[in-house]
């Protein structure tokens, strides 16, 4: 039979005391902040942005657009770089600071950066960027290309 401590806390334990300090000593060493399962550690973030934030490139007729996730970033936290034919985006989010005392985070804070390779054909000179809801999109107009003219190649006898 279940007893009310268990009815309220699903995490109570039956066994008692002994299951609960092992299984303590066990989650001493885990990322984990909550003061019952790791009494000694102290509240840290858990993540430094250990990805890459997620992106997508289109191409159509006029160009490409590459669109970058940044959750919870505004527009002054990122920056877009060219140079030569490499598009770097990188950014920081940084953690918030507050009085109160943090049990367990599943945030990621820290700096992040995305580099992509521009193709030939792009006019790096027209690049447009916006930032919107958390989403960097980038328009990368294709250059004009020059039109082919056709040439007579005149042969001559050896």
């Amino acid at each position: 039979m279940a007893d009310a401590k268990s009815l309220i806390d699903p995490r109570a334990s039956l066994l008692g005391g002994d299951f609960d300090r092992m299984f303590n000593r066990m989650m001493r060493g885990w990322p984990v902040n909550w003061p019952e399962m790791a009494p000694s550690a102290e509240p840290r973030p858990l993540r430094v942005f250990d990805h890459v934030p997620k992106a997508e490139v289109k191409e159509n007729d006029k160009g490409y657009c590459v669109s970058v996730e940044l959750p919870g970033l505004d527009e002054k936290d990122v920056k877009v770089q060219i140079d030569d034919d490499v598009l770097t985006i990188s950014g920081e989010k940084k953690l918030e600071q507050s009085d109160d005392k943090t049990h367990y985070s599943e945030r990621s804070y820290g700096s992040f950066t995305r580099a992509f390779t521009l193709p030939s054909d792009t006019n790096r000179e027209a690049i447009a960027a916006r930032f919107k809801n958390g989403v960097l999109s980038l328009e990368i107009p294709k250059a004009a290309q020059p039109r082919a003219q056709v040439k007579q190649v005149e042969i001559k006898s050896a």
